[in-house]
């Protein structure tokens, strides 16, 4: 694949308005073309993904119990991802422990043909720009693990077919625009030998979207954050997802991933503590061994459970 000539000159987009709880991969033609779009591109802007009053609520909910992270400084709490740009971990609480916002109806199909029914929410957060905020260099969020970071023969095509491992969800909390930015991607580098020095990668691609759109991108694919040039903050809650055993090693120095108790997991419904269990630490907080994807005290380690 060349990444000179990418897949795409546009944003890989869907309408996801009629798209209905429930809905399977296997037998839906839009969601076999979300993930056409997302295997082939790495990335997909999903419109009318969530309700614009329910990202208005999201919204009202981050300034008001994150307002100590809108002041333009260096947390000891908080990741600096660029130039007036931080990024948070959210507590699982309030409206971010809501399962529309960590098992969107109408993206979650698409999340477990891609990454299993067994993926796990590996990470949530808010990347905070200030206005002024200038443009992050193009970067991966990992290392692509399917890249040797050698050439022999064949090696292309092995890195070509590698499935994702990682996700990401956006969602704007803010309308983007020219002004606002957004985040720039370069589609098709998730599938390819390229670095962001490559003289042949290309400009990018950049897009607009409305509150309710979302996008998804793959943690292999070159992408930046582009500038703020608006005069508000400019908000992006994200959520990872991944394959179950998947880990980030590089991207939280500062903090954890996902900002969880055992009270906020057991508090979820039914069988959705399998999603967050692995991000307890601690002697209470290890998975059960049979692969329950359950924490132990609540699977064999229960009284009176079978050994």
């Amino acid at each position: 694949m060349s990444v000179a000539n990418p897949v795409t000159a546009a944003m890989p987009t869907i309408d996801a308005a009629p798209i209905e709880p429930g809905e399977d991969v296997r037998s839906s033609p839009l969601l076999q073309t979300a993930v056409k779009l997302y295997l082939e591109n790495g990335c997909l802007l999903i419109k009318n993904a969530f309700d614009a009053d329910y990202v208005r609520g999201l919204r009202d909910t981050f300034t008001e119990n994150y307002a100590a992270y809108l002041d333009d400084r260096i947390y000891e709490d908080a990741n600096n991802v660029g130039d007036k740009r931080i990024m948070v971990t959210l507590k699982l609480e309030g409206m971010f422990a809501d399962k529309g916002f960590y098992s969107p109806p109408k993206l979650f199909p698409i999340l477990q043909f891609l990454l299993t029914a067994k993926l796990i929410v590996a990470g949530l957060g808010c990347v905070v720009a200030q206005p002024g905020s200038q443009e992050q260099p193009c970067h991966r969020d990992y290392m692509n693990i399917y890249d040797p970071g050698f050439y022999y023969p064949g090696v292309e095509t092995f890195i070509a077919n590698g499935p994702p491992y990682a996700i990401s969800v956006g969602l704007p909390l803010t309308p983007i625009t020219k002004l606002t930015g957004n985040t720039r991607f370069w589609p098709g580098s998730h599938l390819a030998m390229v670095n962001r020095n490559d003289p042949g990668l290309g400009p990018g691609v950049d897009f607009e979207a409305d509150l309710g759109s979302c996008y998804l991108w793959d943690y292999r694919l070159l992408h930046c954050g582009v500038a703020n040039r608006s005069d508000q903050i400019r908000l992006l809650v994200y959520a990872v997802y991944s394959r179950p055993w998947f880990r980030d090693a590089i991207n939280y120095p500062k903090q954890r991933p996902i900002d969880i108790t055992e009270d906020r997991l057991f508090a979820l419904p039914d069988g959705d503590e399998r999603l967050f269990s692995w991000a307890l630490v601690g002697p209470s907080g290890g998975l059960c061994q049979c692969n329950s994807g359950l924490l132990y005290k609540r699977c064999h380690g229960k009284p009176g459970a079978e050994a």
